[in-house]
């Protein structure tokens, strides 16, 4: 599988960008951070959304920043950020990524 997902809830990304804008545009409550690296040998291009499962079913979460499709040269890691509410994503038992080719990278979060 060419694509590893790394997940950090309660990242300090907010505080980052917080430093950052500190003198502009101000993002609040980015608390989850999704880290994903190439490990194939070719470009990869992924949509920022994934599916967020839980024991009820699946929901798409398309608030990633940055927005956009994202190209990942082999061996390049990127990293995605959303604001997740903390209740639901105790509940989550997956997600899902998926490529511009249609192919889909679960990650299993039970063994978190």
């Amino acid at each position: 599988m060419p694509l590893q997902i790394q997940v950090i809830m309660n990242s300090a990304v907010e505080d980052i960008f917080g430093f950052k804008t500190c003198c502009g545009m101000r993002v609040f409550d980015q608390n989850l951070e999704i880290r994903i690296t190439n490990s194939g040998q070719e470009n990869v291009c992924v949509p920022s959304y994934f599916d967020l499962h839980d024991t009820h079913g699946s929901e798409r979460v398309e608030t990633l920043m940055p927005h956009g499709r994202i190209r990942v040269a082999p061996g390049d890691t990127i990293a995605f950020y959303c604001t997740m509410d903390e209740n639901r994503w105790k509940k989550a038992t997956r997600i899902v990524f998926y490529d511009t080719d249609g192919d889909r990278y679960a990650i299993d979060l039970r063994c978190r």
